[in-house]
């Protein structure tokens, strides 16, 4: 049985925390950041800070994943194959899936600082590169700069050409430096950050914007180290399967709808009913997930399929939406672009502080 929480409107509070924000959401005045407030009093973060660390589980965030440079052109129409336009304005943006979910983490505030959240990628040695190091460390993110630079390979980049007639967009990607990101290269990382032990819960959060041998290893050393894990399988790279190797290493797994579809061998997600959905999660646990299989539905909110705390042969379903306090709750989504990464990088912040799973969800949605 379903139990629904919430209807949600959108992710978008979350949203501004992304390392990639596009040019609709920076000239919108409807637009209303977060600021974690009841009503209109705004709750301290430093209040909510001491609330949380009061609690004895308080991990490390670790995101691996991809760090780019998204170059964005704004046109009245796309070229044509040999054709060459005029643009009418042009944005640089700091993006990837990985280093704006390790943003998201970061910039909500409720990670313990002595522990924090760290991010494991690679760009190249060039200005993009330093820049992008420095913007990720501006927003509170640790990483160890010497091994995230490397030669012989260039930052990645995306350039993007979008028509503001239509909306629509054309992207190529040249992943660059992210494809260096090897497996020994996660082992060595988080053999330095998880090594130690201690107390509190560790959270390791990996997406597909690096080789999937990569992110494999990922999970399956963070397992090994006792961390909570959570893959969020984006973009899944063609000819690319979720086999019984993954499965037995996740704790979490947070597709879309298209994801979930695409995993569970569905070819249109057009489709499919709520209650498909809903089968389509749960098919994933008796595949082998841990703990749980998080959906994101966009406009109709996210959807927990889970294993019983106390009996694992119990499966749940939770509809989980965003907080009733949240300040842009009743305001228009002005773009989704990044929500479901702003969602993963919470989400693995509020893990981190020991919260349950349910609560924990629905504060990332806002």
């Amino acid at each position: 049985m379903v139990k629904i929480v919430r209807a949600l409107t959108g992710f978008i509070c979350h949203r501004t925390f992304a390392f990639h924000v596009p040019i609709q959401s920076i000239r919108s005045k409807s637009l209303r950041l977060p600021s974690h407030s009841h009503g209109n009093t705004p709750i301290n973060i430093e209040n909510l800070n001491k609330k949380y660390s009061a609690m004895s589980d308080n991990g490390k965030v670790i995101i691996v994943g991809s760090i780019n440079q998204d170059m964005t052109t704004y046109a009245s129409s796309l070229p044509s194959p040999g054709q060459t336009i005029l643009g009418s304005d042009f944005i640089t943006t700091a993006g990837g899936k990985g280093a704006n979910q390790a943003v998201a983490a970061s910039s909500i505030g409720v990670v313990n600082t002595s522990h924090g959240v760290h991010m494991i990628g690679r760009v190249g040695n060039d200005s993009i590169g330093r820049s992008l190091l420095s913007s990720l460390q501006s927003k509170g993110v640790k990483l160890d700069e010497n091994r995230a630079r490397i030669t012989g390979a260039h930052t990645g980049v995306a350039s993007i050409n979008v028509d503001l007639n239509t909306g629509q967009n054309t992207i190529v990607v040249a992943p660059g430096a992210n494809l260096a990101l090897s497996k020994e290269d996660v082992d060595d990382s988080l053999a330095c950050l998880l090594g130690s032990g201690g107390e509190g819960k560790n959270v390791v959060l990996v997406q597909l914007e690096i080789k999937p041998s990569a992110a494999l290893q990922t999970l399956r050393s963070a397992s090994n180290l006792g961390a909570l894990t959570i893959l969020n399988p984006a973009p899944a790279p063609k000819e690319w399967e979720l086999t019984q190797d993954w499965y037995c290493s996740i704790d979490i797994l947070v597709p879309n709808e298209t994801e979930l579809a695409s995993l569970c061998g569905v070819p249109n997600c057009d489709d499919v009913t709520g209650e498909g959905e809903e089968a389509m999660a749960r098919s994933l646990l008796d595949k082998g997930v841990r703990q749980a299989v998080i959906v994101t539905l966009g406009a109709r909110g996210a959807m927990i399929v889970r294993k019983s705390d106390t009996n694992v042969d119990n499966i749940q379903t939770v509809m989980i939406s965003e907080p009733a306090d949240m300040p842009c709750k009743y305001k228009p989504v002005v773009d989704a672009v990044g929500a479901g990464d702003a969602f993963c990088g919470a989400l693995a912040a509020y893990l981190s502080r020991g919260i349950g799973l349910d609560q924990a969800a629905s504060m990332a949605c806002g």
